[in-house]
């Protein structure tokens, strides 16, 4: 193991733009833990290894041996369309893979909200087909553009109702999310009262109560202030499985994501990742004014 590992995480490392201190700072572990993993000198334990493979955005496998199994296919899209009173998905063909982290970017009312919610079952395409090698009621977690919350219940009840739901409930789990999601003073807080901010962190925490092979963040930082947009972000390092983000935090897209996927009248115009965006010495913002705001569409 040592001599692929670590050639895998000082590649996978840099291929995300971490220092080492970074690094150490997301794991909780020194800076010389990092250097001496790197140097095949040490090995790190078992759940250093599993928050290593979700903060780098691949399989165990891949991080450990350098087998590349990430590219399972978990979703297949083909000639999706959808038109309300006017076209707004024309002939979508797109595949996503167990370990993609897709930032899905395109202008307001380019139909991004409309593809999740075909991707996830709320709409039906008028054509086309989404072949899904998941099962969506276990696999499948979503966070809407709205929180979907009950605003007469206590934060404490809210919780403790869907992990009962999930079949996870467990208290000493709930109190735990509870406090990282920095929701602990507000926990006997009926749901109603709570500021913008603290809603979307509720509704982020509760997306989240389960493991998934997919998950769907759809605005996910709107109305949340600055402090949950840092805590959001830094915690998206540790979900694992397939993450879609329909986010216009361009900054946060250059960090987390490995994939970007541009949807303009209708259609996927861009899918490229960001690795390739990066070589070009671009910004995911400055690539995607380029693209965006093209008259002539480039393939």
């Amino acid at each position: 193991m040592k001599n692929i590992f670590s050639h895998q995480l000082i590649t996978l490392r840099r291929r995300k733009k971490l220092s080492q201190n970074d690094l150490a700072r997301k794991l909780y572990v020194s800076r010389q833990s990092i250097s001496k993993w790197e140097n095949g000198e040490n090995e790190p334990g078992i759940d250093k290894l599993i928050t290593l493979s979700e903060i780098l955005g691949v399989s165990l496998d891949f991080l450990i041996l350098g087998k590349d199994n990430m590219n399972d296919l978990i979703l297949k899209i083909s000639g999706l369309t959808k038109a309300f009173a006017q076209p707004v998905l024309n002939g979508i063909d797109l595949n996503i893979y167990g370990k993609d982290r897709i930032a899905l970017l395109g202008s307001n009312g380019a139909g991004k909200s409309t593809l999740v919610k075909v991707i996830y079952g709320e709409l039906q395409p008028d054509t086309g087909r989404v072949a899904s090698y998941i099962n969506n009621k276990d696999d499948l977690n979503v966070m809407t553009q709205d929180d979907v919350l009950m605003e007469d219940l206590k934060v404490i009840e809210q919780v403790q109702l869907a992990a009962l739901i999930d079949k996870v409930y467990s208290e000493e789990f709930i109190e735990q999310l509870i406090r990282k999601f920095r929701l602990e003073k507000q926990k006997n807080t009926f749901v109603g009262k709570l500021s913008g901010g603290q809603k979307r962190r509720l509704s982020l925490l509760l997306t989240l109560l389960r493991d998934s092979k997919l998950l769907i963040l759809d605005e996910p930082t709107v109305g949340m202030d600055l402090e949950s947009i840092d805590f959001f972000w830094r915690y998206l390092d540790h979900v694992g499985g397939c993450v879609i983000t329909i986010t216009h935090d361009f900054n946060q897209i250059d960090k987390y994501f490995s994939r970007v996927l541009l949807l303009k009248d209708g259609k996927i115009m861009q899918d490229v990742s960001v690795d390739k965006i990066h070589s070009h010495n671009q910004t995911i913002e400055q690539w995607y004014r380029q693209f965006n705001n093209e008259e002539e569409h480039v393939k």
